[in-house]
């Protein structure tokens, strides 16, 4: 339901523990995409959860803008 505030606890256990039952359903799953745009804040309990990499819309934009704006290689990482 959409309420004036959120309750973040427990919108993270619930996407933790769908992603858990998505994991446990189909183990052969790799990367996790969070298509919903509410979701990032999440993302690393689902990573933390399933040890699965998890992919959202930050992590399209921080792809995007890493190609377009490289930095000179500078010997180390």
């Amino acid at each position: 339901d959409e309420e004036p505030l959120l309750d973040s606890e427990l919108i993270e256990a619930g996407v933790v523990e769908r992603a858990r039952a998505l994991v446990e359903k189909n183990p052969e799953i790799g990367p996790i995409l969070l298509e919903c745009s509410c979701l990032p804040p999440y993302a690393h309990a689902v990573q933390a959860a399933t040890g699965r990499p998890v992919f959202d819309f930050i992590t399209m934009i921080n792809y995007f803008v890493g190609s377009q704006f490289r930095k000179a290689f500078g010997g180390f990482y």
